[in-house]
């Protein structure tokens, strides 16, 4: 081919490509993550652990499916959405459960992810985490404006897997964005931190905690926060199981409320409802 002939190509070339004509482009892949249980976590035999994820395209597309293997891909499960998903497990019997993850879009199938194990009944060495920014456990979820309007403390009850401390607490805002106090408490009602929160500059608020509070290992806390007015939000039917993301362990039921002037240390719950807090751990 001619210098001249080749230069033609070219042009032909790119004018197809920037013009909208046919040019070869790659396929979609979808990929997946798995936030929980993370690798290596314990559960109890008869506990329902939820696994949780999401699917979607590198520009933010969800999948259109996901499937969830127990036997490394000889049968797959279809989990309930393509983008953010979730699947209870019950384990029966001690032993070592591991599974994966795959995403489907438009009839392609995207990557499996990497085995992630969960022993159950037994007992070793904790997972490792790298909290060095803060480490939280994901809720998932498509949280809805609650109409409620009474005085209202609403929080997270949780465990740690090990020594570590809380350095912030972080949760949507409803209708109301006015002041709120943000508490932990320890078992009994034991409370360990307060502190009021302005009004938001947006519809989250992240309270700081400062100093970090200390927190241990097999022990029951709960993170609140307190609105005169109601306003919050809340999803129902999320803490149908156990989220197991190494420090945290949030069992089911975890989502807690107490209605009165002023608050207190939340023990009721509701439809196994999330109302959003989330506590930050740090080393």
């Amino acid at each position: 081919m001619s210098r001249l002939s080749r230069w033609a190509a070219v042009v032909v070339a790119v004018t197809l490509t920037v013009f909208g004509a046919p040019a070869a482009v790659a396929d979609p892949q979808p990929w997946s993550v798995v936030n929980s249980p993370t690798d290596g976590m314990r559960a109890e035999v008869g506990e329902t652990v939820l696994i949780t994820g999401f699917s979607y395209l590198g520009e933010g597309t969800p999948a259109d499916r996901a499937e969830l293997t127990f036997d490394d891909g000889a049968t797959w499960i279809e989990l309930d959405d393509g983008g953010q998903w979730r699947y209870p497990l019950t384990p029966t019997e001690p032993g070592d459960i591991t599974f994966r993850v795959r995403a489907w879009y438009q009839g392609m199938v995207g990557g499996t992810t990497a085995p992630r194990t969960l022993h159950v009944g037994t007992s070793g060495s904790l997972p490792p985490v790298e909290c060095r920014f803060g480490c939280t456990f994901h809720v998932l979820q498509s949280p809805q404006d609650d109409t409620d309007t009474q005085a209202v403390e609403l929080g997270v009850r949780f465990a740690v897997d090990r020594p570590g401390r809380l350095s912030e607490v972080r949760f949507e805002r409803g209708a109301y964005r006015g002041p709120v106090t943000v508490r932990i408490w320890g078992p009994d009602g034991t409370l360990l931190h307060e502190q009021v929160e302005p009004v938001p500059n947006g519809g989250i608020t992240l309270a700081t905690i400062n100093p970090p509070l200390p927190v241990q290992p097999g022990v029951d806390y709960v993170a609140s926060y307190y609105t005169p007015a109601g306003g919050y939000r809340s999803q129902e039917n999320y803490f149908t199981g156990s989220l197991l993301e190494a420090p945290f362990i949030v069992h089911a039921d975890a989502g807690v409320y107490h209605y009165g002037d002023g608050g207190g240390f939340p023990t009721d719950s509701w439809n196994h409802s999330t109302y959003t807090v989330q506590p930050f751990f740090v080393f």
